[in-house]
């Protein structure tokens, strides 16, 4: 477990849980936000199992188009494409015998879900333009910071997909909520850079460490290891106080009751009378159905008014609404969101990806 720091009650139930779960080969599903330390837990639950000694292999599934993922994941043979100029094994049948890990699965295209379903309940593929079975004996770790529940609803993520890497869900908090681990990992990073920055170790001001207390940590551990960095290169406790205590300031976002909220812009029978109006009483939908149209409906006007309360700052609201930036642009394009409530910046970024 040395990977892991920190002592908190969250981080002690993660560690509980791996212990649990490492020579299993059930397929674990670790969330949490961005820069929460999601490969960390991955890397520790290969460290710990009985492939340790085999290959541990990395596939970020939003870092590549769709066609070039499954090349990268399955491989392809000769000819399969412009450019195949070789048979190519893909990351399934390097890590066969070891560990995969699927960074960012809430980003596998649709189409790509369908065949890795098929490797998780058969344990076998073919490559691109390929028509021999590959059988491989690989254990899948996965990672998101979706809500994957949503993208269910939504049609973006395979329920039947979601059932099958989700047999084992590790949660990590964010670092606002397991405070008590900063100085422990502050230590850690500060540990760890001192030789290849070739510093000496800095000693913290009581002061700081409280501004490092007080931070909210969008960034979580990874902009904390960023700070130790930036403590380390410039030896300036005091600018670095300076920025946290003002960046904390910034964030103090008032807060406001969502209940008086939608009591003010509108109720559930105004909701289901505008939302359900139109339907013939013979075609009338399911509960379900009508759940997702109003749950929809009141994201929209919660959207709208935190987007109204910071100025259209869409990276500000995310944070608010605590929901990662990319998830938050999929709202406001699929609830129809009132675009004219964006800043200059948040309009420009939307265009762009829409394109």
């Amino acid at each position: 477990m040395d990977l892991i720091k920190g002592s908190s009650p969250a981080i002690q139930h993660i560690k509980d849980m791996i212990r649990q779960v490492v020579d299993t080969d059930l397929n674990v599903l670790v969330c949490g936000e961005s820069g929460t330390g999601k490969e960390v837990v991955a890397r520790t639950l290969h460290a710990l199992s009985s492939r340790k000694r085999r290959p541990f292999i990395k596939v970020n599934c939003a870092a590549l188009p769709g066609e070039l993922l499954e090349s990268e994941l399955f491989g392809h043979e000769r000819g399969a494409f412009t450019g195949a100029l070789t048979t190519k094994p893909g990351k399934f049948e390097v890590a066969d015998t070891g560990t995969i890990f699927l960074d960012e699965i809430g980003d596998m295209p649709i189409n790509l879900q369908a065949k890795l379903l098929q490797v998780l309940q058969d344990g076998g593929f073919s490559r691109v333009g390929g028509v021999q079975e590959i059988s491989v004996n690989t254990w899948i770790i996965a990672a998101t910071n979706h809500d994957l529940d949503s993208d269910v609803q939504k049609g973006t993520f395979r329920e039947d997909l979601l059932y099958r890497i989700k047999l084992i869900t590790i949660k990590i908090p964010p670092l606002r909520e397991r405070r008590e681990d900063i100085p422990a990992l502050l230590a850690h990073f500060l540990n760890k850079y001192c030789g290849s920055l070739k510093r000496k170790d800095i000693t913290i001001p009581d002061t700081l460490m409280k501004a490092f207390m007080a931070y909210d940590w969008p960034g979580n551990v990874r902009e904390l290891e960023n700070y130790a960095r930036r403590l380390l290169v410039f030896g300036d406790p005091a600018a670095v106080e300076k920025e946290l205590r003002e960046r904390t300031t910034k964030n103090e976002t008032p807060r406001f009751d969502i209940g008086s909220l939608l009591t003010e812009t509108s109720d559930i029978q105004a909701i289901l009378s505008r939302q359900l109006i139109t339907e013939e009483t013979e075609a009338f939908p399911s509960l379900k159905e009508i759940q997702k149209r109003c749950l929809a409906h009141i994201e929209k006007i919660v959207i709208e008014e935190v987007l109204r309360r910071t100025g259209g700052s869409r990276k500000e609201t995310a944070r608010v609404l605590q929901i990662s930036y990319k998830a938050l642009a999929y709202k406001i394009r699929d609830f129809g969101v009132n675009t004219s409530l964006l800043s200059a910046e948040g309009v420009s970024v939307a265009l762009e990806e829409d394109r």
